[in-house]
């Protein structure tokens, strides 16, 4: 009995050091170095790739800002819902993305893609976005989400917010590869711990913890980013073919990898538009820069592939941003999205370029003929 009664001691001082430990963290962390709280709701689709949970309202919380992400009954950010069938004389714009495009960093009312839709209906065209975006998708997603849903909506313009994090997405997916140049499909899915995230999600216990908790932000995170970076980049360079080449050194077999990358994404962004050209809708990329400091902007656009086959037009908005050099565009302290500002700057100059290009015209665009473009604001 005694023996008994001292294993329970043990167990309760255990658990009471190791409970206060955990507080102690967590309040280290609230006050010295607080997370960024980001939740992510996604779910499996029903064609095998993740989307955004539905009817879901959930808060976004950094040292930068406080701001309320909220889905519609389709997974898309908004605050109604959008008939498949478009009204008799609006434009559609179908927006695919990361959490870039779905606009991470700002209220709805601030994204780029409402500041793009109000600087177009300023310049009198009666438009509506719809926002396919979901966090963590690369261009492999995007283009089987264009595929599966984003034609349903009959977009007039398809507009692709393309990041440098794509490079490793497309290739991480594994849902597309190449054979002797050609695109061609290889997983049928990609659910990565999704199914685990599903079962999670409906407890309200854990909802809390991911919502409110710096330190279990903190190891997800790290966890999250142990898998993403280095677990599963490898697994795939090691299955893919482009990393079976014969090279001489290290350095040599890394750029046979990065150049199997560039392709690879070329290749899935030209499927994409040969879709479009298909289903009648013009297609523009944002190419969105990595922000290194408040002066300077870096492009990781695949542009030797682009110039070997100009059929794109892309619209980069450095040469914009220079013009506010010193202003914080980027959230800085917290996930490195687009503050207000960057967003607008980003969205007028989507605006631009779609009116002075002709992106929103009954004419389909086809750059077979004529060339792509390299666009920059002014």
């Amino acid at each position: 009995m005694r023996l008994t009664t001292w294993i329970w001691q043990r167990i309760a001082k255990t658990l009471f050091v190791a409970a206060y430990c955990l507080l102690a963290a967590e309040v280290f962390l609230r006050v010295f170095a607080p997370q960024s709280i980001l939740p992510r709701y996604v779910r499996p689709t029903d064609y095998g790739i993740r989307g955004n949970e539905p009817n879901c309202s959930y808060w976004h919380v950094t040292p930068d800002y406080r701001i309320n992400i909220r889905t519609n009954s389709k997974g898309i950010r908004a605050d109604s819902e959008i008939p498949y069938e478009k009204p008799p004389g609006l434009k559609r714009i179908v927006v695919l993305g990361d959490s870039f495009g779905m606009g991470y960093g700002v209220d709805i009312q601030d994204t780029f893609t409402s500041q793009m839709q109000k600087a177009l209906e300023k310049n009198g065209i009666r438009c509506e976005v719809v926002n396919l975006s979901v966090s963590g998708h690369g261009n492999a997603e995007e283009l089987i989400t264009l595929r599966e849903e984003g034609f349903r909506y009959e977009p007039d313009l398809v507009l692709l917010a393309w990041h440098g994090s794509d490079l490793d997405d497309n290739i991480r997916a594994d849902l597309f590869g190449l054979e002797d140049g050609r695109l061609v499909r290889r997983g049928k899915t990609y659910l990565p711990a999704t199914k685990l995230q599903e079962v999670l999600f409906r407890s309200k216990i854990y909802r809390f913890v991911g919502e409110h908790l710096h330190l279990y932000t903190l190891v997800r995170d790290k966890a999250a980013n142990l898998v993403k970076y280095k677990i599963l980049p490898t697994i795939r360079i090691l299955s893919n073919p482009a990393s079976s080449a014969q090279s001489p050194n290290e350095s040599d077999a890394t750029e046979v990898v990065l150049e199997y990358q560039r392709h690879l994404t070329i290749a899935i962004l030209e499927e994409i538009r040969q879709q479009c050209i298909s289903h009648g809708a013009n297609f523009l990329i944002l190419d969105i820069p990595f922000w290194r400091s408040r002066t300077e902007h870096i492009s990781k656009f695949p542009w030797e592939e682009f110039a070997e086959d100009r059929h794109f037009t892309v619209f980069c908005p450095v040469e914009s941003f220079k013009q506010h050099n010193g202003k914080i565009l980027y959230w800085e302290r917290s996930d490195g999205h687009f503050t207000p500002l960057g967003c607008r700057i980003v969205g007028e100059g989507l605006a631009k370029i779609i009116l002075e290009s002709g992106l929103l015209s009954e004419e389909i665009l086809d750059n077979d003929t004529d060339g792509g473009e390299v666009l920059t604001a002014d």
